[in-house]
């Protein structure tokens, strides 16, 4: 398996873990990326949302699905606006993307470290497309 580089203001943490998860995640959500939105209702999120624009200044409605899992389970990411190119490596059936393995995740990672995965794997979208369709920027792990 390999491994996942992870910032730290991305993961829980000492102190963090003493905290309702929910108002950590605000937090590193807000510090990281302000333009996203937390959605739910009776304090459960199901959803994070918000745009992130590539280093092609394309720009990308993302949509983080938080199951009844979470923290245990990797989120589910969306683009809600955009169609994927159906010969795209690294996204599933159901049109949703692939940004890690699932025993690559952690109960540690944030939401904050989801969003932050899509922004890697949309600029990497972006250069595959550029690029001819070739090969997928980077490490290549397969499923």
């Amino acid at each position: 398996m390999a491994n996942v580089e992870v910032s730290r203001e991305l993961v829980f943490t000492g102190a963090d873990l003493a905290r309702p998860r929910m108002v950590v995640e605000q937090e590193k959500m807000r510090a990281k990326f302000p333009g996203f939105q937390f959605y739910g209702s009776g304090g459960n999120v199901s959803s994070v949302q918000g745009y992130l624009t590539t280093s092609d200044r394309n720009r990308y409605y993302v949509k983080v699905i938080v199951s009844s899992s979470y923290p245990y389970a990797l989120p589910t990411i969306e683009l809600p606006q955009h169609a994927i190119d159906s010969d795209c490596p690294h996204k599933y059936m159901s049109g949703a993307i692939c940004v890690m393995k699932s025993e690559q995740w952690s109960s540690t990672y944030s939401l904050a470290f989801v969003v932050a995965r899509a922004a890697v794997w949309l600029n990497k979208y972006d250069l595959w497309r550029r690029t001819g369709r070739v090969r997928w920027p980077g490490n290549d792990q397969h499923r």
